[in-house]
């Protein structure tokens, strides 16, 4: 268990570093990907719903953090969104490399379009529109890319912890 908790540690921390580093020089129209974001939504996919919650919720406090408007906001639509798919996972076909796509893409979506409500009610009028199209959507595209080369990464290194404990993971 021990083990589990410090590689996790130390695979959101790595993606914090790569977020607030690297991925600020692949921009495409000034869009970066959120590999936050992909890496909770994989390691949903992947395990129960418990720690699928728990990973949301860490994952998007560590949005809140490198992002610094407002702490908890990016943490509590992050929390929702993986519990839920950690909720379904048991149900859902793994084998097909799509699904990954389909859940980061739906997920960025969702998670996207309740912090600019969020926003909307406490700060005031966007356009909407602009922030769909021009934001949210090309983010949701990129981060769907992106898990491309994260979903078999998280899933390795979920089969060697599983080898050693007697949690195994949902597949």
């Amino acid at each position: 268990m021990r083990r589990r908790i410090l590689v996790l540690a130390l695979l959101v921390y790595a993606a914090c570093l790569l977020q607030s580093t690297v991925f600020g020089y692949i921009e495409i129209l000034r869009i970066r990907p959120n590999l936050l974001l992909v890496l909770a939504v994989t390691i949903s996919l992947i395990r129960a719903n418990m720690e699928a919650a728990f990973m949301g919720l860490v994952c998007g406090l560590a949005m809140d953090t490198l992002i610094g408007r407002t702490l908890g906001w990016y943490g509590m639509c992050l929390f929702l969104v993986c519990f839920a798919i950690g909720m379904i996972n048991s149900k859902l076909y793994k084998e097909n490399p799509l699904i990954p796509i389909f859940f980061v893409f739906v997920s960025s979506l969702t998670v996207e379009l309740m912090y600019y409500f969020i926003n909307f009610f406490l700060r005031g009028y966007q356009d909407f529109g602009f922030v769909l199209t021009g934001i949210i959507l090309p983010e949701s595209l990129y981060n769907s890319v992106l898990t491309l080369f994260v979903y078999p990464l998280v899933l390795q290194l979920y089969k060697k912890l599983d080898k050693y404990n007697f949690v195994h993971t949902r597949l």
